[in-house]
C-alpha cells in the first residue's frame, strides 16, 4: 500500500490557546516596563515551549510510512484472517507517541481486540499506540473473525502524533484501502439425485441411444445400414474391408442454477435477509456438489453485484476455476432482488440445452414463477426446485423439489445438515 493518497490535518492544540500566548505577550511587556527580569523570563518560557512544541508536532508525521497486508483476500464465514501492519518512522526525529486507528468492515470482528466506534458508516476502528524511534520500523497484527458474506475493506487508517507533552497534535488520514472477500458458507447437502437428460458431453456410460461424434474409440466393419460418413480409410486400406468408426456412448451433465431473492410477492414489502442469505447458501452449495460430480454448471441471479447495476450471471462451465467464479460472485451479491425473475428464467434457460437440468432456488413461489416452470418442463427440461422453506410447489409429478431450512446461516458445520430435508413432489417430505 502506497501513501500517495494522504490528507492532513492542520496542526491542533489541546493547551495553548489564544488566551495563553496573549497573556505571554501582555507579561512580557509588563516586565520590560517595570524591569521585572523573572516575569519577562517566564513569558518568553511560554512562547519558546509553544513554538517548539508546535514545529515538533509539524513535522512529527513527515517520515512515518504506513503499510497493512492480509494472510488471505478470500476467505469462508467463519475463517480467521490475519491483518498485519507495519509502522516506519525515516526521520531522525524521535516520537513520544503515535496513535493509529484502522478503520475496517463492521461485518467482521477483531479478536483480542477492543473495537472503537468509527465515524466512517459500516466500519469500525481498532486503535494502536506505540512510541517510535528515530530509523525505527514496529509491526503488530489483530485477527479479523469473517462473520458475515461478502466483500469487504481495511481501511482508510488515521494516524495522529504530536510534540511528547501532548500540546499539540496533528493528523494524516490514508485514503487507501485493503478489499477482501468472505464467501458464503458451502454446508453439506442430501444426495441430490440429479440424472442428467442431455444426450452428449463428457461423463461415460455403458449404454446409449446416442454416442458422441468426437470420442473415438475402434473400428468395426461396415454394414449396409452405417453412413459412409463413418468409414474410417486408413482402417479400411489397412484391413482390404470397409471399416466404419465406433463411438463412445456419452451423456453430458449440464446444469443452470438461477437463484431467486424475491423473499415478498411486492417489492415495497421489503425482503428476508436471513431466507435470501439461506438461498446464497444453498446455490453456493449446490454448485459445489454439482461440480464436484461433473457437472457443467452456470449460474443466474435476479440481483444484482455491490457497486454494479448488473445482474450476476455466470455462463455454464466446469473449469477448475468454475467454484471460485461462482463463490466470488455470490459473495459480491446484493441481498435484494432487481429484475423480474421469471422473466430472467424464462429468456436465461433458453440458452441451455434441450434435456439439461435447471435448477431453481427460491424463497417465494408465485404464479408467474410457476407457470415459467410448467413451461421448462413442457419444453423437455429437468426442472428441480430447491425451496428455502416450506413454500408451495406446483403440482406435477415431472418436478423434483428439495427443500432447506430458513436459516442455514445460522448454523454451525456440525450442525447444518440436520436442517436440509430432500422430498420428492407429492411425496411426504422427511427430515435428514
Amino acid at each position: 500500500m502506497t501513501q500517495s493518497r494522504t490528507v492532513t490535518r492542520p496542526i491542533r492544540s489541546h493547551f495553548f490557546n489564544p488566551v495563553w500566548l496573549y497573556s505571554a505577550g501582555g507579561l512580557l511587556v509588563v516586565g520590560m516596563i517595570i524591569g521585572q527580569p523573572a516575569i519577562s523570563l517566564l513569558a518568553s518560557a511560554v512562547f519558546v515551549t509553544a513554538g517548539t512544541t508546535w514545529l515538533w508536532t509539524r513535522h512529527s508525521l513527515d517520515g512515518l510510512v504506513y503499510s497493512r497486508r492480509l494472510s488471505e483476500n478470500r476467505a469462508f464465514r467463519g475463517e480467521i484472517l490475519t491483518m498485519t501492519f507495519q509502522l516506519e518512522n525515516r526521520s531522525w526525529l524521535p516520537l513520544a507517541w503515535v496513535e493509529i486507528d484502522e478503520h475496517i468492515s463492521d461485518r467482521v470482528r477483531p479478536l483480542e481486540t477492543q473495537a472503537l466506534p468509527s465515524d466512517r458508516v459500516a466500519t469500525t476502528a481498532v486503535r494502536h499506540a506505540t512510541p517510535l524511534r528515530w530509523k525505527q520500523r514496529v509491526t503488530w497484527s489483530v485477527d479479523l473473525q469473517c462473520q458475515e458474506r461478502g466483500a469487504h475493506m481495511a481501511g482508510p487508517t488515521s494516524i495522529r502524533s504530536g510534540d511528547p507533552f501532548g500540546f499539540f497534535t496533528r493528523q494524516m488520514n490514508i485514503e487507501d484501502r485493503t478489499s477482501f472477500l468472505v464467501y458464503p458458507e458451502v454446508v453439506s447437502l442430501p444426495e441430490s439425485d440429479f440424472p442428467p437428460d442431455y444426450p452428449f458431453g463428457s461423463q461415460r456410460v455403458r449404454t446409449h441411444l446416442l454416442t458422441d461424434p468426437i470420442r473415438l474409440i475402434g473400428v468395426r466393419p461396415y454394414a449396409p445400414d452405417d453412413s459412409t460418413r463413418y468409414i474410417h480409410w486408413k482402417a479400411s486400406a489397412r484391413l482390404q474391408e470397409p471399416q466404419v468408426k465406433i463411438f463412445e456412448p456419452t451423456i453430458a451433465l449440464q446444469a443452470g442454477l438461477f437463484l431467486s431473492l424475491d423473499t415478498f410477492e411486492r417489492y415495497w414489502e421489503g425482503m428476508d435477509s436471513v431466507r435470501a442469505e439461506s438461498a446464497i447458501i444453498a446455490a453456493a452449495s449446490l454448485a459445489s456438489a454439482l461440480l464436484e460430480s461433473r457437472y457443467t454448471v452456470g449460474l443466474y441471479v435476479n440481483a444484482v453485484i455491490t457497486g454494479s447495476d448488473q445482474t450476476l450471471r455466470i455462463p455454464p462451465g466446469r473449469g477448475p476455476r468454475q467454484l471460485e467464479t461462482i463463490l466470488e460472485g455470490l459473495a459480491r451479491l446484493s441481498p435484494m432482488s432487481s429484475t423480474n425473475f421469471p422473466r430472467m428464467l424464462t429468456s436465461e434457460a433458453r440458452s441451455l440445452p434441450a434435456g439439461s437440468t435447471v435448477a431453481i432456488i427460491a424463497c417465494l413461489m408465485t404464479e408467474p414463477l410457476e407457470v415459467a416452470i410448467l413451461s421448462l418442463l413442457d419444453d423437455g427440461h429437468r426442472v428441480v426446485l430447491v425451496r428455502v422453506g416450506d413454500i408451495a410447489v406446483p403440482d406435477t409429478p415431472k418436478l423434483h423439489v428439495y427443500t432447506v431450512g430458513e436459516q442455514l446461516s445460522e448454523h454451525r458445520d456440525g450442525a447444518r445438515h440436520r436442517y436440509a430435508r430432500l422430498v420428492r413432489a407429492g411425496a411426504l417430505a422427511h427430515d435428514i
